[in-house]
């Protein structure tokens, strides 16, 4: 009876150590790690800027004028002269407007692609005026006085755009594409011309050219993100739109006292648009 008793108790103890299982070992499970946060170049933006405009305009306002008569005696047939106006004189301007564009980010590559559009007052007013008389025994004096302007009304640029990050919040980039703008080259050109046999006689002349150029552009910059939202980017651009030009002629003839004397003039004024763009801008991230 006894050993009947001991085997029980033997065999109920094992069947509690078989339910009761091993003892519980310490969790050896990682913690999630936090998702970065999202870019604050990745995606649509859109903002305001500002800045200047610094220009090396080369124009050129410039007559050619002849006067042509009979060869009698000793007075001169063909008497002409050339005058002009010419310089690369430095002109400075505001410009204000809007951009916009979307951003991939590719690890710490950014690439892009950017419009702008702005407004802006550069010119340059330019004049140029001389005479000329013919020897005596035939005394006339004839005159031209032009007055030119050159003007730049708003231009924009579709730009690619491929930067690289600097940590979090500093990109860095280079930027090219096209370019167009509203640009303007007018003259006015007044002509006087007179004997003393066939009285005055006066001309007034005006040519402009007013158009949409198309050109290139490039330059570089800098974004810095302020917050997921808001950045401030400053930027540089060099714009081409090419060169543009207007001419305007006039004839004069007036008796004289060795026949009749034809005034011929021939003016014209070319200016070149080339400009450097600093600019800096406040920029709103989807």
């Amino acid at each position: 009876m006894k050993k009947f008793a001991l085997t029980f108790v033997l065999v109920c103890a094992c069947t509690a150590l078989i339910y009761a299982g091993p003892e519980p070992m310490a969790s050896k499970e990682v913690a999630p790690v936090p998702a970065p946060p999202p870019s604050c170049f990745e995606g649509w933006y859109f903002g305001i800027h500002g800045g200047g405009i610094w220009a090396n305009l080369d124009t050129r306002t410039a007559a050619f004028e002849q006067t042509i008569s009979p060869l009698t005696g000793e007075l001169p047939g063909v008497v002409d002269t050339i005058f002009d106006s010419t310089g690369k004189r430095d002109e400075t301007s505001w410009e204000a407007g809007l951009h916009g564009g979307y951003n991939w980010q590719r690890g710490g590559w950014v690439f892009g692609l950017e419009l702008d559009i702005q407004g802006t007052d550069l010119r340059r007013n330019a004049s140029a005026s001389d005479f000329f008389l013919l020897p005596p025994g035939e005394t006339f004096v004839y005159t031209t006085e032009i007055n030119s302007k050159v003007s730049l009304d708003w231009y924009g640029t579709g730009r690619v755009r491929i930067g690289h990050t600097l940590g979090d919040r500093i990109m860095v980039f280079a930027t090219g594409g096209g370019a167009v703008g509203l640009t303007e080259v007018s003259e006015s050109t007044d002509v006087f011309a007179t004997t003393t046999e066939g009285g005055a006689k006066t001309a007034f002349l005006t040519k402009s050219n007013r158009d949409i150029r198309g050109g290139w552009t490039g330059g570089g910059g800098i974004d810095f993100c302020l917050s997921q939202h808001w950045m401030l980017n400053f930027t540089y651009l060099y714009v081409d739109l090419g060169d543009s030009s207007v001419s305007s002629a006039a004839v004069l003839t007036l008796p004289a006292r060795f026949g009749d004397r034809t005034f011929d003039s021939v003016t014209r004024t070319r200016a070149d648009f080339q400009f450097h763009v600093f600019q800096g801008g406040l920029t709103f991230h989807f």
